[in-house]
């Protein structure tokens, strides 16, 4: 039984699903050379996988804010806090210790304090991606995915303060991706500062602040939403993420992420609100895998990373076999671990985190 403030959102969870295995499988691509064979092409599928984690995050954060808002005609921040702090803090850490114990203590270097303040997307821009993490290459693969992490942990610092305080919410939710985007722009004409250039195409928050436009859209009902929810716009954005899937969607880097959410919206407001959709990312399968995409999208590294010892006890010679064998053992042995990091560890502070929420959303990993 769905309880009474209980809000049900069908689909997301789908979307999750496809982002988090996005992620996966480029990763894998990129890591074939653990097991004896050429990285395969380096695919966007990862970055843009992130991407529309970040935007269906902002959207359903702030949706559930604006639903706060409308109930109770306040946010309580701190509970708000609270929440994300039992919902990532927990795998986060575990994860982080757990790499820090493989690679020996004594191996690490000063730079993972990036990582344990969560400011991991400041590390990669002015300190370097690779190097100086940890030991080796390896275990700095391990954590390198955690830049994301940071930006949301870091969106979420000031995020319900605007939406709780603004007084022209909508204004600022149209002005920030936009000001976002002429900030790319002006940095590049003037040549700034390659740090600078990766520290701000790491740090999406116009991606994020797209999301949360999205849900004021819907949340306030405008009519542009009910014109987004028809069958020939639902078929274009499936096209353009086909499209990006096979690596062909490149039209300038500095708006190539806000493009990829705003198509994102697309597909978010079809699959919740729209009942003639064309494809229905509502099954046992997506829906599952969405409520363990958190535990996919972290321990996908280390367990690529292990599993090409198991590989050692397979002898397979021809190439094409044996790279359909690791995809397919590789990714059940990735969803394996998060079912049980879901099902063992991350659902204790899940009921946690209950006792701090005020509106309840099915379906909602956050």
């Amino acid at each position: 039984m769905i309880a009474k403030d209980s809000i049900y959102l069908p689909g997301l969870n789908g979307i999750r699903a496809i982002a988090a295995m996005a992620v996966v499988i480029t990763h894998i691509n990129n890591r074939l050379e653990y097991y004896g064979i050429p990285n395969a092409a380096l695919l966007d599928l990862a970055t843009y996988g992130v991407t529309i984690f970040f935007t269906l995050s902002g959207f359903l954060i702030t949706f559930l804010l604006l639903k706060e808002l409308e109930k109770t005609n306040t946010i309580d921040v701190k509970k708000f806090y609270m929440r994300r702090i039992l919902r990532i803090w927990p795998l986060y850490y575990v994860y982080l210790i757990i790499v820090v114990f493989l690679n020996g203590i004594s191996n690490i270097q000063w730079p993972i304090l990036f990582y344990f303040f969560m400011i991991p997307n400041l590390k990669n821009s002015f300190v370097g991606i690779v190097n100086t993490i940890v030991g080796d290459k390896i275990m700095t693969f391990m954590v390198g995915h955690y830049w994301s992490l940071g930006v949301e942990e870091q969106f979420y610092a000031f995020w319900p303060w605007i939406v709780k305080k603004s007084k022209n919410l909508m204004y600022f939710l149209i002005l920030f991706p936009i000001a976002f985007v002429l900030l790319k722009l002006m940095l590049r004409l003037f040549h700034a500062h390659y740090n600078i250039l990766v520290f701000v195409n790491y740090t999406r928050f116009g991606c994020l602040v797209i999301g949360g436009l999205g849900a004021y859209l819907f949340f306030k009902n405008y009519n542009l939403v009910q014109r987004l929810k028809s069958k020939w716009v639902e078929i274009i954005a499936w096209l353009f993420f086909i499209i990006v899937g096979a690596n062909k969607f490149h039209i300038t880097s500095i708006i190539d992420h806000e493009i990829i959410s705003l198509f994102t919206l697309i597909i978010i407001f079809n699959q919740i609100d729209n009942p003639k959709k064309i494809i229905s990312l509502e099954n046992k399968l997506f829906d599952y895998l969405g409520k363990i995409s958190f535990g996919l999208y972290v321990y996908n590294p280390l367990v690529i990373y292990l599993m090409s010892y198991v590989f050692n006890y397979i002898m397979i010679t021809n190439i094409l076999i044996k790279k359909s064998v690791i995809y397919v053992l590789v990714i059940l042995a990735i969803i394996f671990v998060a079912h049980i990091s879901y099902n063992y560890f991350e659902k204790y502070f899940l009921k946690l985190k209950y006792k701090y929420t005020t509106l309840h959303s099915i379906a909602n990993k956050f």
